[in-house]
């Protein structure tokens, strides 16, 4: 470290990194897609961003959802958000159909319903992901014998990497969402729908399993 003049926040640095989703939308992503990218974020101790650019291969700007994290937290993020997205867009589809038949009642548009139903199931799945998700008793970063301060310091230490890796890049400020108009039969379908998806263990902060998604 004193030949290459490296301070002890350059080698923790060398930890963080960032990943973005191979899956993209022409226009802004909707806000059920960002509920689920925030919420996987959170889970893995990430920041999530929203990526728009060039695509030389599509011929017009889209839109990516990327995350920021601790290796392999951000790895994790990005096979979780990516598996779950798939589920959650079919799910949403098969809602949307179901209301236009009849099915379920909504007092609003079957695609505005199928955002509620959507962004309800995504704030299940994060309650499932938080259950799942080890809190330090496996993190080999940690003491055998941790009374739960020492997992808020290394969580308390990822953020703050995180926020220094950040502190450089130019990113824009959020834009203000609109609360959505509440639909409640949306909403129950969302969330009983969320219940029913079985992630199963494997999902580590500091391993190198990857979650196991089911519906």
């Amino acid at each position: 470290m004193r030949e290459y003049r490296l301070t002890e926040m350059d080698v923790k640095l060398s930890d963080v990194g960032e990943v973005e989703s191979s899956m993209s939308r022409a226009t802004r992503r909707p806000v059920w897609d960002r509920t689920l990218s925030a919420a996987v974020a959170k889970a893995f101790a990430c920041k999530t961003l929203r990526h728009t650019h060039w695509c030389k291969i599509k011929g017009r700007r889209v839109e990516r959802a990327a995350f920021v994290g601790v290796a392999p937290a951000q790895h994790i993020a990005l096979y979780a958000y990516e598996t779950l997205l798939v589920k959650l867009t079919q799910a949403r589809k098969e809602y949307v159909a179901s209301v236009r038949a009849g099915r379920f009642r909504s007092d609003n548009s079957p695609e505005t319903a199928g955002d509620h139903f959507a962004v309800a199931w995504a704030s299940e799945v994060w309650r499932k992901l938080e259950e799942l998700v080890p809190k330090g008793e496996t993190d080999q970063a940690l003491p055998l014998h941790s009374n739960g301060t020492d997992l808020v310091a290394v969580a308390a230490q990822d953020k703050a990497l995180i926020e220094h890796y950040l502190s450089d890049k130019q990113i824009g400020k959020a834009r203000k969402q609109s609360p959505l108009e509440l639909d409640l039969n949306a909403q129950i379908a969302g969330m009983l729908a969320g219940q029913k998806v079985d992630l199963h263990v494997g999902i580590a902060r500091a391993g190198e399993g990857l979650p196991a998604l089911s519906a």
